[in-house]
């Protein structure tokens, strides 16, 4: 490729360097911290290397003004009437913090959960919320209404459920996990693949909900997974979902281990440094898995989960929890 494109040996390694970024954070802005990266190659040597291949050239030239784009607003995800980069709230440039606000508050109250949609405004001014699934028209919905009528500051706009959002993806998970739960261990795992298909599927985050109830009464795996719309860092609302999803093997010499710490937890906390109205009044033992992850989808690797937490089916915490 070097001799190929004409750049130097060090614009070849930073290129190399920007792309295990890019890979490592499933784009370019990093998982921990949003910021933008820009790559140390110049711009003509991206250029050089973009003309490798035809495919590869008309790719470059889709997204050339936008790689090295270095204002202070774009170099942060974040809110777009702030200037700042989204696409939590695609081909929606106008959309203010306070629509998002007042639109995010009112779905709640209609029961809908949100880590699975995104948000649109259109041209009209009216609103559409776009929820990830495979179908436009499920079978089932999570709230029966898909149009209302807004009052208070946005008196008189639509907002309407818009089905089928990343529907070719959707499609191809919900597929593959129906697949999967033809190879289910036991009755738990089996429940669980199911909801995961009809989340996916049919875009219903209840559904996401009670795979998390079954895959808690799951003890025990040897093959722990889960995936779906998590944690909710990366949209500046903090309420939207990102995709994550992970599959590991049980290391069984360390979950012993710290199962004997758990064993031991009710006679270790009478001695820490605080009273005993500052503890439960009685210890609730929780089931720890220590694991060795195969795959992790998602934009940063977390140095371990605490599954579930309230807010959301699962999330980041010091150790690896089940």
């Amino acid at each position: 490729m070097q001799s190929k494109t004409g750049i130097s040996e060090d614009d070849l390694k930073h290129f190399l360097s920007y792309a295990a970024q890019f890979i490592g954070n499933t784009g370019n802005y990093r998982s921990f911290g949003d910021s933008k990266i820009i790559p140390r190659i110049p711009k003509e040597g991206f250029a050089k290397l973009a003309k490798a291949s035809q495919a590869a050239e008309k790719l470059y030239n889709t997204f050339k003004d936008d790689l090295y784009e270095s204002s202070i607003a774009r170099m942060h995800l974040g809110y777009p009437d702030k200037g700042h980069v989204s696409t939590y709230y695609p081909d929606s440039p106008n959309i203010t913090t306070d629509e998002i606000a007042y639109t995010a508050d009112f779905i709640k109250e209609k029961g809908l959960l949100p880590e699975n949609t995104r948000m649109r405004k259109t041209s009209s001014g009216d609103f559409e919320v776009l929820i990830a699934s495979a179908v436009t028209e499920p079978a089932s919905r999570d709230v029966k209404e898909s149009e209302w009528t807004l009052s208070g500051p946005l008196e008189g706009k639509k907002l309407r459920l818009v089905f089928g959002d990343h529907a070719t993806e959707m499609e191809k998970i919900a597929s593959n996990l129906a697949e999967a739960k033809k190879c289910a261990a036991n009755p738990e795992e089996e429940s669980m693949q199911a909801e995961y298909v009809k989340s996916f599927h049919d875009g219903s985050m209840e559904a996401h909900k009670n795979s998390q109830r079954h895959w808690i009464k799951d003890l025990g795996p040897a093959v722990e997974s889960n995936i779906g719309f998590i944690e909710t860092y990366r949209d500046p609302h903090g309420i939207r979902g990102e995709w994550e999803g992970f599959a590991a093997c049980v290391n069984k010499e360390r979950t012993k281990a710290f199962g004997k710490l758990v064993e031991a937890a009710p006679a270790q906390i009478p001695k820490l440094p605080w009273g005993a109205e500052f503890e439960k009044d009685k210890f609730l033992s929780p089931d720890f898995t220590s694991l060795e992850v195969l795959t992790f989808a998602g934009s940063g690797i977390p140095a371990g989960i605490n599954i579930p937490n309230v807010s959301v089916p699962w999330h980041i915490d010091s150790l690896p929890h089940h």
